[in-house]
Parts: structure tokens; C-alpha cells; sequence
């Protein structure tokens, strides 16, 4: 069984919205859209380390077909 970490965001009701809506309008969950841009971001940020680790999850989420620019591939 895999062991999984849990975060909490905390946000009004109108950005919860528009997260809903960009993750609808992708056709990928919340979860996916939210992990998707914090490693997309993490591998623009200047750290190299991180920026190599985020990279990897990135890969491993676009062979998985979850990126949203994979989806929007497949629209």
C-alpha cells in the first residue's frame, strides 16, 4: 500500500471556483491541476536540485497522459 503525505489549502470560495473550472476545463482533477503547476513551477525556480527532481515528476505525470497539455492533446 502506498503511503501518501496530505496538504490543505485554504481558499476563499470564489478562487476554489475558478480552480474547479480550469480543472474541468482541462478535463483533470483539482489534485492533478494543483501538483501539476507546483512542479511546473518548481523546475523554473533557480535551485538546480529541485528544479532536476521537479523535472522528473513532471515526466513521470506527462507519461501518465496527466499534464494538462497532454489533455488538451487528446481534446
Amino acid at each position: 500500500m502506498k503511503s501518501y503525505a496530505r496538504l490543505t489549502v485554504d481558499m476563499n470560495p470564489e478562487e476554489h471556483t475558478y480552480l474547479k473550472m480550469a480543472s474541468a476545463q482541462l478535463g483533470i482533477t483539482m489534485r492533478e491541476f494543483i501538483l501539476w503547476a507546483a512542479f511546473k513551477k518548481m523546475t523554473e525556480i533557480e535551485d538546480q536540485w529541485l528544479a532536476e527532481k521537479a523535472g522528473e515528476t513532471l515526466r513521470r505525470f506527462e507519461s501518465q497522459k496527466i499534464s494538462p497539455r497532454d489533455q488538451k492533446k487528446t481534446d
